[in-house]
């Protein structure tokens, strides 16, 4: 018995050895070098090229897509686009985390999000948009992996885990690092080749307070002011409203002003912007195409400039 488990220490001690040394190279000298895709590149683009910034945009896909800096001029000539498909506040929190972990500075953040965003989400979502910011390694991811549970601290103690799912896609993009030409993030999108999908059942978007989005928002807000950050929140509208509730949308508002989130920028109602309202301006029923975006993107920096958010308020 004893030989049993001197066997199965001496193995277990192996294979933690070996998970050291090939994820240390992997992550220093493959990972940390490559600078393009959203399996980490595009964070390492900011921390690498992106260090000094005037404003930062962050958000899921209608954030990418949908915001072009160049023409937010209001807030100055060099911001950075970091939008990724698919996330949500929570995982804007822990990359908000790691680029101030990593000495990237920011006069201004515009956070992107919707109402959908904050309502009720499931386990699996949140463990998700966790696993996305891996195998960067803060206190605050750590936090948040341990409220995961004991499986995932023990899981993720290993960095063959934290890579998993992204050893693929980063080696892949690490071939391409010297052809990323200097950019601002962002990506328009095509002209739609079909009719807007409309069938967004936004009577289920009930905004839920204690939320873990609306959480991380919160934590966005105290890291901003910790750094001297400016904080703007912008709703962005949709085709026909498909994706807006009028209620929940000022309920949730309401809330954020309670918790000093004060420079909001609702364009969520479609009817505001009557440039906007034309199909020919979106790519499917919540993102715009190239022209669409190029109009959204100017709307915005007027209302920043109308609100005078780019000042010292």
């Amino acid at each position: 018995m004893l030989q049993i488990i001197k066997k199965v220490i001496i193995t277990l001690i192996i294979v933690i050895i070996i998970d050291k040394i090939f994820s240390y190279t992997f992550t220093n000298y493959i990972f940390k070098k490559t600078i393009s895709g959203e399996s980490g590149g595009t964070i390492n683009y900011v921390i690498n090229k992106k260090s000094n910034l005037d404003f930062l945009i962050i958000g899921p896909s209608r954030a990418k897509h949908g915001i072009d800096p160049s023409i937010i001029t209001s807030l100055g000539n060099n911001g950075y686009n970091l939008g990724i498909n698919g996330t949500t506040v929570l995982n804007s929190l822990l990359i908000l985390d790691i680029l101030v972990k990593n000495n990237v500075k920011m006069k201004t953040l515009i956070v992107s999000a919707d109402l959908s965003d904050y309502v009720k989400e499931s386990k699996e979502e949140t463990i998700d948009q966790i696993k996305r910011v891996y195998p960067y390694d803060t206190p605050l991811i750590n936090e948040y992996v341990s409220k995961i549970g004991n499986v995932e601290q023990i899981k993720y103690f290993f960095g063959l885990y934290k890579l998993n799912r992204k050893i693929l896609n980063v080696s892949y993009n690490f071939t391409k690092r010297n052809t990323v030409t200097d950019n601002n993030g962002y990506v328009g999108l095509p002209n739609m080749t079909d009719k807007p999908d409309v069938k967004y059942d936004t009577e289920n978007f009930i905004y839920k307070k204690d939320s873990t989005n609306v959480e991380a928002l919160k934590k966005i807000k105290k890291i901003c002011d910790e750094n001297n950050i400016k904080l703007i929140v912008i709703f962005s509208p949709s085709y026909k409203n498909v994706f807006y509730n009028e209620i929940q949308q000022k309920l949730m508002i309401e809330d954020f002003k309670k918790e000093n989130i004060n420079n909001i920028i609702d364009l969520s109602n479609i009817n505001q912007s009557p440039d906007l309202l034309k199909e020919e301006n979106w790519r499917d029923a919540i993102h715009f195409n190239y022209f669409g975006s190029q109009k959204f993107s100017k709307i915005l920096s007027e209302e920043i400039i109308k609100r005078k958010i780019y000042k010292n308020n």
